[in-house]
């Protein structure tokens, strides 16, 4: 069986950790804490990490390191953990896939980062046919054997010149932000507000809000906090607590919380959209 997977994925992810029991393959460039956690507390639930397989393929460049796109030392929690996990390092790899025992696969567009599960945009389709799911790994593990396997020595040394440089190159950032930051601020601030202007593209920002709210609970029922919580992750630019900017005539910034409000009311007041007070969740109607 074959199904689309589209954005909320934490309960895909979920879905995907909760089903291993013996074997598993991570493929993912961008490897980061939240996800490897949540995993390693499953399993150490269940107490299997002695006898647990993990293959982890990913990309451990140093400047994915330094960056923060990879976490090594979630990597070497990972080892630490679970006896028979390894880690290859592939720096091309760039393919997102996800296997569990041999009925599960899923193929995406999103890393192993709390981004791509929690927050982010993101689509795939999960397989659950052995012989397709088989096959993906296969395919994956091929990839995997261009690449070197590192110990978890190799890891704790690379993690600690990783911090090491890390903070070197923050030093010299802050330098040259403290040199150009007068003359380049003013350009910034008017890229971002030309970009802000594009992302309403003739829509007020409450008819941005007003489409979210429809696409979210499209999926399931959430409370306002929730909302709130997945608009601002998918419309950070919307939705800065910090800002107050009037481009316009329209506010970006504080006031978007507010916004949000009036639109689940209108929505409410048309019929797309109702609150059930019992569960106090917001629910899109049979008929939207």
């Amino acid at each position: 069986m074959i199904s689309l997977q589209s954005s909320p994925y934490d309960p895909i992810f979920r879905k995907f950790i909760d089903s291993v029991r013996t074997s598993c393959l991570i493929c993912s460039p961008y490897i980061s804490a939240g996800p490897i956690d949540r995993m390693l507390a499953t399993i150490t639930r269940r107490g299997v990490q002695s006898s647990l397989h993990v293959r982890v393929v990913t990309d451990v460049s140093v400047d994915n390191l330094v960056h923060g796109s990879t976490d090594v030392a979630a990597l070497i929690r990972l080892m630490e953990t679970v006896k028979n996990a390894t880690v290859t390092y592939l720096p091309r790899i760039h393919a997102k896939v996800y296997i569990s025992e041999e009925n599960f696969a899923l193929i995406t567009s999103a890393n192993f980062t709390e981004g791509g599960v929690f927050s982010n945009l993101e689509y795939g389709v999960t397989v659950e046919d052995t012989a397709l799911v088989r096959t993906i790994r296969f395919d994956i593990e091929q990839y995997a054997n261009l690449g070197g396997r590192l110990t978890l020595q190799r890891l704790m040394h690379l993690n600690n010149r990783a911090i090491e440089l890390k903070e070197l190159l923050e030093d010299e950032q802050r330098s040259i932000r403290a040199k150009l930051q007068p003359a380049s601020e003013p350009i910034r601030r008017d890229a971002e507000n030309n970009l802000l202007i594009s992302r309403i593209d003739g829509r007020s920002i409450y008819g941005v809000f007003r489409d979210t709210i429809l696409y979210l609970l499209a999926s399931r029922s959430m409370s306002t906090i929730e909302l709130e919580k997945r608009i601002q992750q998918i419309h950070p630019d919307l939705c800065d607590d910090t800002l107050d900017r009037v481009i316009e005539g329209q506010h970006f910034g504080k006031l978007w919380k507010h916004q949000v409000r009036t639109a689940q009311q209108h929505l409410k007041k048309v019929h797309l959209i109702t609150y059930d007070k019992t569960r106090r969740l917001w629910v899109r109607t049979s008929t939207a």
